[in-house]
This record gives C-alpha cells, sequence and structure tokens, in this order.
C-alpha cells in the first residue's frame, strides 16, 4: 500500500515539474515583433506599421522579447489611448505568438475649426495622412459638451439616403443648427438638438410633397424650428 502511494506521488511530481519545466522554456521563448501581430486587413485611418512603432516607442513593445515580457494589459491601454482606436484586444494563440486585433473609429463629421473628426459618440478623431473619409462638415465653433449630439445628428444625416445625397454641410451659428443643401441656394433652420428626429422627417416630408410644385430657386430659407410646420421664406 505504501508502494502504490509512493509510485502516485512521485508520477505527480514528476506531472508538476514537467509542466513547470515546459512553462519555463515557453516563458523564455524569443518572438519577434512586426505589422503580422496586427491581424486587422481593414485599417483605413491607421497603418499597422505606424501602430507597432508607436507601441515600441512607448517602450511596450521591442523588435524581439521572452513571451514573459509582453504585458497584454499594457498593450491595450496603450493603444486604447490612440484617437484612431475604438478598442484593441491583445491575446498570445496556441504558439504564443502576439497578436492584436484593432476596432477603429468611424468618422462622422469633420468640424472644420478644429480639423477634426467626430464619431457617432462624439468622440474626438485625428485627421489621417493615409486616409480621407467621405463624411459631413460642420462649420462653427461648439462646446465640447455637445460633441456627442454633434456626433448622432450627424450619423441620422449619413445613415439616411436621402440626406446622405441632399446635405452639403452642417452649420452653426448662435446656438442654432442649420443645413446647406445640394443644388440650392437656401439653408434649413433646425434651431437646437431638441426634436431632431421630427424636425429632418418634417423637412423630407415637406421635400417630398413640394419640390415639384414650387421654385425653390426663390427661396432662401427653410424654417423647421416650430412643432408641425414648414416655414419658407423668399428672397
Amino acid at each position: 500500500m505504501k508502494y502504490k502511494v509512493f509510485i502516485i506521488s512521485f508520477l505527480i511530481l514528476m506531472i508538476f515539474i514537467s509542466m513547470f519545466y515546459a512553462s519555463s522554456v515557453y516563458s523564455n521563448q524569443i518572438k519577434h515583433v512586426n505589422q503580422e501581430c496586427i491581424k486587422n486587413d481593414s485599417l483605413k485611418m491607421i497603418t499597422k506599421d505606424s501602430i507597432i512603432n508607436y507601441l515600441k516607442l512607448n517602450k511596450i513593445l521591442k523588435d524581439s522579447l521572452k513571451i514573459n515580457e509582453i504585458d497584454l494589459n499594457k498593450i491595450e491601454k496603450k493603444l486604447n489611448e490612440i484617437g484612431y482606436i475604438k478598442n484593441s484586444n491583445a491575446h498570445l494563440n496556441l504558439n504564443f505568438d502576439l497578436e492584436i486585433n484593432i476596432q477603429e473609429r468611424l468618422p462622422i463629421v469633420k468640424l472644420n475649426y478644429l480639423n477634426s473628426y467626430l464619431d457617432e459618440y462624439g468622440k474626438l478623431i485625428p485627421t489621417s495622412i493615409v486616409h480621407k473619409p467621405n463624411v459631413i462638415s460642420f462649420f462653427g465653433k461648439v462646446d465640447s459638451m455637445k460633441y456627442c449630439k454633434i456626433g448622432k445628428f450627424g450619423n441620422k444625416i449619413i445613415s439616411d439616403e436621402f440626406f446622405r445625397n441632399h446635405i452639403r454641410y452642417i452649420l452653426y451659428d448662435s446656438d442654432n443648427l442649420f443645413l446647406k443643401v445640394k443644388n440650392q441656394d437656401y439653408l434649413v433652420e433646425i434651431g437646437n438638438f431638441n426634436s431632431i428626429n421630427r424636425k429632418l422627417m418634417n423637412y423630407k416630408l415637406f421635400y417630398a410633397a413640394k419640390s415639384s410644385d414650387i421654385d425653390l430657386s426663390k427661396t432662401s430659407k427653410i424654417d423647421l424650428r416650430f412643432n408641425n410646420q414648414v416655414i419658407t421664406e423668399l428672397k
């Protein structure tokens, strides 16, 4: 009986030693770091090389390092500080190779006075030297507290086929929103950010019903600020 207990204990000890040895071998294995670690093939605003170089510049990664030197949490934290990146995930695959997945922020509106973009959540995105997105421009200075509302407003416009093809840019002046349409001289006055959906729907219905009946070239402004009313001003 004692002999069997000894054999079992010896086998368990050998298993732990083997696991420790294997772990030690893998943790000291040298891994090379390059752009192949980035697993996204559809990045637009930022390149794979610039991501890796950014991590190396901040001493999070280097050209080659041991597995036990790879700090996945530090990699993700540093990448999430980049304005182009919404979220990142760093992990080691079954071969203990580093893999990084990136989710980019999607530019919706360009704040021309800042030369920066906003995503649909109102987060600032820097301009990029490698990609110029097709977004709606926003003219006028606005408090950063309204960035979220602007992002949502811009997203409503580009998500709607009619408005995406109809609106040239957004103008903000004296706390009032205006839309400049394409192929016409008039401005659409939205007013404040309240009841945006209703105001946009009122304009769409008005345009569908009246654009073929009246000469919009004689119109200087279309006012949507009032409930269930669309007021036109002539030149």
